[in-house]
């Protein structure tokens, strides 16, 4: 399929030959877009964004100043295979985001779904997969092969180690780090340490009461009750295991290969459950 032009490209852009734009994509001044890259209608590329390819972007998504996109993976193992990026619909890529390509070594593909907000200078590694609707701050960094499920949300300056999953619903709070997975609708701040329940996104997401009390009852038996994890999971499950959201967080945390972390001492922080 040939190339597309239309007065929306402005004329300082450079436009590889292997693009594909639809007639309706908006691009700025001193844009680049280099390789085989694919872009859907609605799409707007500000000016000096650069985008490589293969990658692959739907419907309505916004690249803002200075963002790259599809760039080499930052990994020692990469040898130039053709690994690639797609981007599904109404994504917003804020000033200075970055995003770089899959790796032979792992998915091929860096794959980013729906209404997703990557705010300035945050930056997704090599193969990471993230779902629908999530939040990633300023200055927050993703690692390589993480995965980050539905509506969760990463605070400002955060980092996530390299192959850690972050639930749904699932919040790391500002200047906050993890090594290990992060269950789904749990609060988490610091470094590895969990704190609360995430009810604020619970509700706003729709969660029925029920679910949050299943999931108050589920937190109170895995984090403040001293059972082995195993146990305190088959206790969750015989009482509360009814409630949908509270299966979805057993089990995550039973396929969870690097672990979970530890909730805060309640006597040290005077922690009491919202």
């Amino acid at each position: 399929m040939a190339l597309l032009f239309s007065e929306t490209v402005h004329a300082t852009a450079i436009i590889d030959p292997e693009a594909v734009l639809a007639p309706d994509v908006w691009i700025g001044p001193y844009a680049i877009i280099e390789g085989p890259v694919r872009i859907g209608p609605g799409c707007v590329i500000e000016a000096h964004a650069c985008l490589c390819g293969p990658m692959t972007l739907g419907r309505n998504n916004f690249v803002g100043h200075g963002a790259v996109l599809g760039k080499s993976p930052q990994h020692r193992g990469y040898r130039d295979e053709p690994t690639g990026v797609r981007v599904g619909d109404d994504n917003v890529f804020r000033e200075f985001v970055t995003v770089h390509r899959g790796t032979a070594q792992g998915h091929g593909e860096t794959v980013i779904g729906d209404r997703n907000l990557f705010m300035c200078n945050s930056h997704l590694g090599h193969d990471v997969q993230v779902g629908d609707d999530c939040t990633v701050v300023n200055n927050a960094l993703v690692a390589g092969h993480v995965v980050l499920e539905d509506s969760c949300i990463l605070s400002g300056n955060t980092a996530v180690q390299q192959r850690v999953r972050v639930g749904r619903l699932a919040m790391l709070g500002g200047m906050g780090a993890t090594s290990k997975d992060i269950p789904p609708f749990i609060l988490q701040q610091g470094y590895n340490c969990v704190t609360a329940l995430n009810l604020v996104g619970m509700r706003r997401a729709g969660c029925s009461n029920q679910a949050v009390n299943g999931m108050r009852q589920a937190f109170r038996m895995l984090y403040r009750e001293g059972r082995p994890v195993s146990a305190a999971l088959d206790r969750i499950m015989a009482d509360f295991g009814e409630i949908a959201e509270v299966n979805e967080f057993v089990e995550f945390v039973r396929a969870s290969r690097l672990g979970i972390n530890p909730a805060r001492s309640s006597e040290r922080e005077n922690y009491q459950v919202a």
